[in-house]
């Protein structure tokens, strides 16, 4: 019986072994391409996010990097150009915790003025709220808010059924808010 017993356990060992050593070695096949389709989604929403202004986004490690100790959801801070080369605004692509993890852009112009905002990736209920990041209609009613800090149901109603989605939404557009501050304060504020 005890032979048995091992022999089942050195199989399901086995077994496990294979498939981790698979799943490990298709990772490393595809992490760079996954990577760089990552890349492409994060450009592709700040170039929405910051059409509004007509600036071109320009990917910035310094700017990143100069914010990331500060704001540790941030991933990444796009400068807006305009067509003459002048900074035109700011997107800035963050982690935001609604219900589940949403991956928001949220443009800002140079006077602190939400320009538009784009959901990168999401994790949100189906129906319910990623209903409220797939409305254009409804990140729609942040534009043109800010400088100042934005109050939900004050500023911007909640999405009905999706108040944490609502809530993380807002919590993303007021971290983009501090960062412009605090670049705005030169990196200090």
């Amino acid at each position: 019986m005890m032979r048995h017993i091992l022999n089942l356990g050195l199989r399901l060992f086995l077994v496990c072994a294979v498939a981790a050593a698979g799943l490990g070695l298709t990772y490393t096949l595809v992490k760079d391409r996954i990577a760089l389709e990552e890349a492409k989604r994060r450009a592709k929403a700040a170039d929405v996010v910051l059409s509004s202004i007509d600036a071109q986004p320009q990917e910035s490690e310094e700017l990143t990097a100069l914010l990331q100790p500060r704001f540790p959801d941030l991933i990444t801070v796009f400068e807006g150009l305009d067509a003459d080369g002048r900074r035109a605004g700011y997107a800035f692509v963050l982690k935001s915790k609604g219900y589940n993890f949403i991956t928001l852009a949220v443009g800002v112009d140079v006077e602190g003025r939400v320009t538009g905002i784009k959901a990168v990736t999401n994790e949100e209920t189906p129906g319910l709220g990623a209903v409220a990041l797939d409305s254009k209609e409804y990140l729609e009613k942040f534009r043109g808010k800010g400088p100042e800090p934005l109050t939900l149901k004050v500023d911007v109603d909640a999405w009905t059924g999706a108040t944490f989605t609502s809530k993380g939404i807002t919590n993303g557009v007021n971290m983009a808010l501090r960062m412009w501050k605090a670049l705005q304060e030169g990196g200090e504020g």
